[in-house]
């Protein structure tokens, strides 16, 4: 049964996904995601590996993608953050086929119903990715917004004290 021989391979079909994502970021950048363990000197790495590994086992467990959500949003928000476009955002979880096919299926048939949990899938993480960058467009329009605001007191500031200078010369 094809998800007994996924879950015999969860531990293969993660790292595998998991060196794919790193493999997708500059070679720099892959390294240090690759070779730093630590979760505080490496929250990104952390977060990819953390969220891949929990979409994995609600794949294997046949969780309903909406359900894999915060899951995503690991993966995802730190995509949506580095101002991925949403192919390379989101790619990734269309390469979970492939790499299923690679190390389970052994050239056996991969029931259709896999391939459609992945596209599911895909849909959440594209609103997933939707969500973070409106989180993104709303954090930029109210800095733009502040420092307007910011500006214009100033301006009006300087216009006060020059009206008091101004006065005072007058008299």
């Amino acid at each position: 049964m094809f998800a007994d021989e996924l879950a015999a391979r969860r531990g293969a079909v993660v790292d595998r996904w998991i060196e794919s994502v790193i493999n997708a970021y500059p070679e720099e950048t892959a390294t240090f995601l690759k070779e730093q363990p630590n979760r505080f000197a490496n929250p990104v790495g952390a977060s990819l590996r953390e969220g891949l590994a929990l979409i994995v086992d609600g794949v294997i467990a046949g969780s309903d993608p909406e359900e894999l959500r915060q899951a995503l949003d690991l993966v995802i928000r730190v995509r949506a953050v580095q101002e991925f476009k949403p192919p390379a955002a989101l790619g990734f979880v269309f390469d979970l086929k492939t790499i299923v096919r690679d190390v389970v299926a052994d050239g056996s048939e991969v029931p259709k119903a896999f391939d459609d949990s992945v596209d599911r899938l895909g849909l959440v993480a594209f609103d997933v990715y939707m969500s973070c960058r409106e989180q993104l467009w709303s954090i930029r329009a109210k800095e733009i917004r502040n420092q307007s605001l910011g500006i214009l007191e100033r301006m009006q500031e300087w216009r006060e004290k020059r009206a008091r200078e101004s006065e005072t010369a007058s008299k």
